[in-house]
């Protein structure tokens, strides 16, 4: 079994499946960036490993297989706008309320941790981000520039 969308060019199913989990893995981080240092590292897990099978998988169905509703409707989601950014998003909307404001918001100066590496992390994210666009084609095409 292969991934394919042009005739005659095929990508292991392995590669395909490990490229995709890369878009599960950016997504739980963004929301995890919602409620950082308010929750346990186990409730962190617990809550990525539900919101993974019980909201991404549905919506990435959806959007990305051919035979999806979204997809069938015409939805063209390369970068995970849908799947990524929309179904995170909520998410992590949803998570910071529920667990609330920082202890001391609002109280005391909450200066970030490290400016050098928070930008070196947008800066691979901002590379790699090229890399899902052409990526989640398949192929390098007009549709993907």
């Amino acid at each position: 079994m292969a991934a394919t969308f042009s005739a005659g060019f095929e990508i292991p199913e392995l590669i395909f499946v490990a490229f995709q989990a890369t878009f599960a893995a950016i997504s739980c981080a963004l929301i995890v960036g919602a409620f950082a240092e308010r929750i346990k590292f186990s409730a962190v897990l617990v809550f990525c490993i539900l919101w993974f099978t019980f909201s991404y998988l549905p919506i990435a169905h959806m959007v990305w297989y051919s035979e999806g509703f979204l997809f069938k409707a015409g939805a063209i989601d390369f970068a995970g706008g849908t799947v990524v950014h929309i179904n995170a998003g909520v998410a992590a909307l949803v998570g910071a309320y529920m667990v609330g404001k920082r202890i001391g918001y609002g109280k005391e100066a909450m200066a970030p941790h490290n400016m050098v590496m928070t930008m070196m992390g947008a800066s691979m994210l901002w590379v790699g981000w090229f890399g899902f666009n052409a990526g989640s084609a398949l192929e390098l095409s007009s549709l993907t520039m």
